[in-house]
């Protein structure tokens, strides 16, 4: 799905609202940030947030999944 992408940060914006809103950036190897249609970052946030019901979504300031190793670590706020 990105094939270009090393990292995806995935952030839940607006948590305790009805609709919370996702943010996803997909990061390269260089550290330069990717554009990706509006549909697909939804479909991978939302994959990856389901993936992960444990991470702590609502409490945290979002997470990084890499894609090269497939964990999830914690982003800094």
């Amino acid at each position: 799905m990105l094939p270009d992408a090393a990292i995806v940060q995935v952030r839940l914006l607006g948590p305790r609202t009805l609709w919370p809103h996702l943010r996803l950036t997909a990061v390269n190897e260089r550290g330069l940030v990717l554009r990706i249609p509006r549909a697909k970052v939804l479909t991978i946030a939302r994959w990856i947030i389901r993936s992960f019901p444990h991470a702590g979504w609502a409490a945290s300031g979002g997470h990084a999944f890499d894609l090269r190793t497939a964990k999830l670590h914690g982003l800094e706020a």
